[in-house]
């Protein structure tokens, strides 16, 4: 059993902004990939429509560095014909930077979904990365609070981010040990709050080498996990 626990790819998005926040936590066996792959496609895409919509000045003039090193060698001219980039293009021998000249975010945007269209799980991981590095880079001198995640990956690769979430989601030390602090608990917080120990236990294993070798921390994890998916669908009204 735990080696299936394993075996699973775990999947979990995030995103923020002024009009809404939005978040799922899931996991796909090796037999459901294309199951993984339309959940991812239909969450970057999307993402990457309202984002657009809603901060088009700041992608627009956004300094997305090292730009070519974002791309495999295949997908440079994709990006340039994507940017506006004359035909003839050539790099800058005095402008390592010259790729990045034109529009940006339209190249990256059409590699992401370039890579979505491989259908492959190594190919929807790599439009993940690049889709955060985008959102990132492009937002990275907005004054919004806006932000968008996405993560897929193994269990080794995903665990701490969903764990360092949940974390983040528990109210600070400082307040929780006041006895001035009268803030009523929300669902989440009597949820986790009692499971904070094992949390930070919790996170402290999965800093290991193969942790997911440790088959007691392995089924604590999708514990957590699952109670945290049903919490995100409540919160979500599903």
């Amino acid at each position: 059993m735990t080696s299936g626990l394993a075996d699973r790819v775990l999947c979990w998005s995030y995103s923020d902004t002024n009009a809404y926040t939005l978040e799922n936590c899931d996991w796909y066996s090796s037999n459901s990939i294309e199951q993984l792959h339309f959940w991812a496609k239909q969450f970057i895409e999307v993402q990457l429509n309202e984002f657009y919509a809603d901060f088009s000045e700041w992608f627009n003039f956004a300094d997305f560095p090292d730009v070519e090193e974002q791309l495999e060698p295949s997908e440079k001219a994709v990006f340039l014909k994507a940017a506006g980039a004359p035909d003839d293009w050539a790099p800058d021998p005095d402008d390592a930077s010259s790729m990045g000249n034109y529009d940006s975010f339209s190249g990256l945007r059409v590699v992401i979904c370039h890579r979505l269209d491989q259908r492959s799980l190594e190919q929807t991981k790599m439009a993940a990365e690049l889709f955060n590095w985008t959102i990132e880079f492009g937002l990275f001198c907005c004054d919004a609070s806006a932000h968008a995640v996405v993560r897929v990956g193994s269990v080794e690769e995903v665990a701490p981010f969903l764990l360092e979430r949940i974390m983040n989601r528990l109210p600070d030390k400082a307040n929780a040990g006041d006895p001035g602090y009268r803030a009523w608990p929300s669902g989440f917080e009597q949820r986790f709050l009692p499971l904070a120990p094992m949390l930070t236990m919790l996170q402290e294993t999965i800093e290991s080498t193969d942790w997911v070798q440790n088959q007691l921390a392995l089924r604590i994890f999708f514990w957590i996990a699952e109670m945290y998916k049903l919490e995100v669908e409540n919160d979500s009204g599903c």
